[in-house]
């Protein structure tokens, strides 16, 4: 009995979206050993059930939330624990791998990645190594280096202030859209729109479109 619940494969699963957290419980059934998942709808419910003392194997957290994004909890997690964390998101551009390396993320899968890519991330992080399947993919590692567009290096505790429209034009952009498609999609002016861009530039301290996807999905904004 007690060799049973040493084996116990304890999982923290952090998404604000109940259905995702379900089906990923079943997923993990096709573990060999035994698990037990705890799901968390938002970030600061599983720090303080750290600051409890309730310990974890591994803890799963979405990159993009509304009241944390997961760099912001990485950060946080590595300033009380060393527990291995893999992150999940389902962002239609390449992810902020760079970062996600130096704050101690151990791994990253996109979740449109198969069962097959997901368990052996997984399987791969709990024996102590590192999983990043979707870098190489998507060209993130090559690409990485755009994100050092930014003038200094963001504090992700201190999320900028964004106008929905503003909002609006970066969900736009990390589309790819054009500001002439943008003009036309939100029925404004192409001076408008420069003038957006040059504000939303300058509030996540950035000079290129990539670096201003990339910071703004970092923060949690798209």
């Amino acid at each position: 009995m007690n060799s049973e619940t040493n084996d116990l494969l304890k999982i923290a699963v952090i998404d604000d979206h109940r259905l995702f957290l379900t089906g990923f419980t079943l997923l993990l059934e096709q573990f060999d050993k035994p698990f037990m998942v705890t799901p968390f709808g938002e970030p600061m419910s599983l720090l303080e059930s750290l600051d409890d003392g309730i310990v974890y194997d591994l803890i799963i957290c979405d990159l993009v939330m509304p009241s944390m994004n997961g760099l912001a909890f990485a950060q946080a997690l590595r300033d009380q624990s060393a527990i291995p964390l893999m992150m999940l998101s389902g962002i239609n551009t390449y992810p902020p791998i760079s970062e996600m390396k130096q704050l101690g993320v151990n791994g990253f899968v996109h979740k449109s990645a198969n069962d097959e890519i997901l368990l052996a991330a997984i399987q791969t992080i709990l024996v102590g190594k590192t999983s990043f399947p979707d870098a190489a993919e998507a060209g993130a590692e090559a690409q990485a280096t755009q994100f050092g567009d930014v003038a200094e290096p963001y504090d992700i505790e201190s999320v900028p202030v964004l106008t929905q429209r503003q909002i609006e034009v970066l969900q736009l952009i990390s589309n790819g859209a054009s500001n002439a498609e943008i003009s036309s999609s939100l029925g404004i002016s192409g001076n408008t729109v420069k003038s957006h861009l040059r504000q939303i530039f300058d509030l996540l301290q950035v000079n290129k479109r990539t670096a201003c996807v990339r910071a703004a999905q970092a923060f949690g904004l798209i």
